[in-house]
């Protein structure tokens, strides 16, 4: 007879509400739903490209299977724990009652296509069907494959008011079954004897129906079509923006395996594909937590430099690296061989903003890394590893060639870091095309003749800010300094200080010179980098590293020409994470310096060729 059936634990241990795997994925269960699912379908791929279906819909609650069993067992939960302290228990299963006895119950189906379908169906241990469905922390997955640990079947049950799912499979060995499983808390039965807390819907002795289950109205499965349907009862998130969560989810989590056509989906109405992908990101862009979009112009970008390589003999990987967009997340998307990112990897080199994608495809490197997955699949951890030393060494091989291969394209095209302590002449990188072209433009001794819309006037020194003092203790530019007087001095041009005496001449005096002036510190820099973002365009993005901590600095920004500077012309400024500062001709004003801290900024010059550049940092006080 097909049934509800709670097995006795047989006067042992009481399972309560948190005694579950169900609890790991109460946190994020849509995103834990649509990661657990798609890699498991991956993991069963029998053709080059998986198709996953999420459709919501309702039918009367009374043609739910066995439903009258189940509203009786969750009035027996709540009555088993009625005496406990904590509202947790009280409250799902007050709300499982509720929603049992609306008119219409909401389900979610899953369904996969393309894949071997849930295989050993007739088995009573180890196989597909009886570790997804009779197991608990058991799996059987090698190799390559995504999934490891056996716990990724409880996400299903997080996003169900009744933490009730039905399994269906009609896999390539010709065999169809399907069985109910709810994960409750242990009750008392009619005969006085506690359950297990977990249920099983189908024939004697817990064995599936050899039958395929159609709770969709409209829905089938035709011969040959062989695959796995999900159906979660009491859909919570129904009533909700459902296709958008999962949506969301997937492109987050399986932006590579879209990519590469390992992986459709298809969520109600809309199409989860390489070929919708630039229209999703765009809908989506600011529902996307995972730098997705950043990911996704990796992919897209002509100025992505790809590096492919037999890692360590273990097989192959590929690096795609973006240099030059201001706004990159400074991150590398690790992604294994099935299509799923497992993590971002940060703290990379430099300071130069850069984006990457990692795809590790050798089967060797991916069954070393598998082992060290934590159950979400979200990290790598060494100490998984059989050999935790080894394990440790591999990820220390694999961040330190993802660091020289960016440092390789920084130092060769995408705007090499230097020691600018003196803010010396140096010039900011380009990305193009042609490598010939990137070495004229940054080596070239040819020099550049400055033609601005600007009067010329001869600024600092090359002198390095705030190492060089005057006898009395204030930092001397050896220039005029704002709001000066006729007795001060400056020396005629030049990009480097010499200490040797030159024949003065009298500088400008501002009007209103006698009265008194702000007092200006020079505020010495550790680093600055500039990097040309987009030439035709004049804009950059400036890195700087201050060495001391000021509030209210500003930046003088020059165009350094051979034998003199110039104002450089800027148009507009942003500070990227920052505050709002303000622009007058050259210099930008209220920026707050931490020391050892990058400043970015977001620069938009009117100048449109490559020339060496220099700023100066200061801090104004009465």
């Amino acid at each position: 007879m097909i049934q509800w059936r709670f097995p006795s634990n047989d006067h042992g241990e009481n399972k309560g509400i948190n005694d579950s795997g169900v609890a790991t994925f109460r946190g994020t269960p849509l995103k834990s739903l649509a990661r657990e699912i798609c890699q498991n379908s991956l993991d069963a791929t029998r053709d080059k490209t998986v198709k996953v279906e999420f459709n919501v819909f309702s039918i009367p609650t009374q043609n739910v299977p066995g439903m009258n069993v189940l509203k009786d067992a969750f009035r027996r939960c709540l009555d088993f724990w009625g005496t406990q302290k904590a509202i947790t228990t009280k409250e799902f299963y007050t709300n499982a009652i509720d929603v049992s006895q609306k008119e219409n119950c909401s389900f979610l189906r899953i369904s996969d296509f393309n894949t071997i379908g849930l295989t050993g169906t007739t088995g009573e241990i180890n196989t597909n069907w009886t570790n997804l469905t009779k197991s608990s922390g058991a799996s059987d997955k090698k190799g390559t494959a995504g999934g490891s640990y056996g716990i990724g079947k409880f996400a299903p049950f997080a996003c169900s008011d009744f933490s009730t799912v039905f399994y269906s499979t009609y896999n390539e060995d010709e065999e169809v079954a399907y069985q109910g499983v709810s994960r409750l808390v242990t009750f008392r039965r009619d005969d006085d004897e506690t359950t297990q807390g977990i249920g099983y819907f189908g024939n004697e002795k817990n064995t599936p129906v050899r039958e395929q289950l159609f709770l969709e109205p409209g829905f089938n499965r035709s011969t040959g079509n062989y695959g796995t349907d999900i159906y979660i009862a009491g859909y919570k998130f129904a009533n909700g923006d459902w296709q958008k969560d999962i949506i969301v989810s997937i492109l987050d989590g399986f932006l590579g395996a879209i990519w590469n056509e390992k992986l459709t989906i298809q969520v109600g109405d809309k199409e989860v594909s390489k070929n919708t992908l630039q229209d999703l990101i765009e809908i989506y862009k600011d529902d996307l937590t995972d730098y997705t979009e950043k990911y996704y112009s990796v992919l897209m970008s002509s100025e992505t430099k790809w590096i492919e390589e037999d890692f360590l003999g273990l097989g192959l990987v590929r690096l795609g690296i973006l240099v030059g967009d201001p706004e990159a997340p400074r991150r590398i998307a690790m992604i294994r061989q099935t299509g799923m990112k497992i993590m971002d990897k940060d703290h990379l080199p430099g300071h130069a903003p850069c984006v990457g994608i990692m795809f590790i495809e050798g089967d060797k490197i991916n069954e070393k890394l598998r082992v060290m997955e934590n159950p979400e699949h979200t990290l790598w951890q060494p100490d998984r590893a059989k050999n935790p030393i080894a394990a440790k060494e591999l990820l220390k091989s694999l961040n330190r060639f993802i660091k020289d291969e960016i440092e390789k394209i920084i130092s060769t095209g995408g705007g090499e870091e230097m020691d600018a302590v003196g803010v010396g002449t140096f010039l900011p990188d380009i990305s193009d095309d042609s490598k010939d072209q990137v070495k004229e433009e940054v080596v070239s001794d040819k020099v550049v003749e400055v033609e601005v819309n600007i009067a010329l006037k001869k600024t600092k020194s090359g002198q390095e800010p705030g190492n060089i003092k005057s006898e009395e203790g204030e930092d001397s530019g050896g220039h005029m300094e704002p709001g000066g007087n006729e007795e001060e001095w400056f020396h005629p041009g030049g990009h480097t200080y010499d200490p040797k005496p030159h024949d003065p001449q009298p500088a400008h005096l501002e009007e209103g010179g006698d009265e008194p002036r702000p007092i200006r510190k020079m505020v010495s820099l550790k680093k600055f980098i500039p990097v040309c973002v987009d030439k035709n365009k004049g804009q950059y993005m400036f890195m700087i590293v201050p060495n001391e901590s000021i509030s209210n600095g500003s930046i003088e920004v020059y165009l350094s020409a051979e034998t003199q500077n110039y104002k450089a012309p800027i148009k507009g400024v942003t500070v990227i994470g920052g505050n709002q500062v303000t622009l007058t001709e050259n210099i930008i004003s209220g920026i707050e310096f931490v020391k050892d801290q990058t400043i970015r900024l977001k620069v938009e010059l009117d100048y449109f060729e490559m020339c060496a550049m220099e700023v100066s940092a200061y801090a104004t006080s009465k």
